[in-house]
């Protein structure tokens, strides 16, 4: 079975947790990309790193594109 856009972006999340010695918390289309989340500004570069790995593309390389400001509009942005 193929995994879905979010699962893939969720995995990723999951990992970086996992490599902090965290547990991931639960993560919806609505969770925000930010430091409530519970991952720092490097955690967060790990994850773009990761997700360009898993997708072939890197969406950020010209900044952070507008309105990318929850889980959803990662979806979005790798879909």
């Amino acid at each position: 079975m193929t995994e879905t856009v979010p699962q893939r972006i969720h995995r990723v999340f999951r990992d970086v947790f996992a490599n902090r010695g965290r547990r991931s918390p639960e993560l919806m289309a609505e969770s925000p990309l930010d430091a409530s989340l519970g991952l720092e500004s490097l955690d967060f570069a790990e994850v773009v790193v990761r997700l360009e790995m898993e997708f072939g593309v890197d969406p950020f390389a010209n900044g952070v594109p507008a309105g990318v400001r929850r889980l959803g509009d990662l979806y979005r942005l790798y879909a």
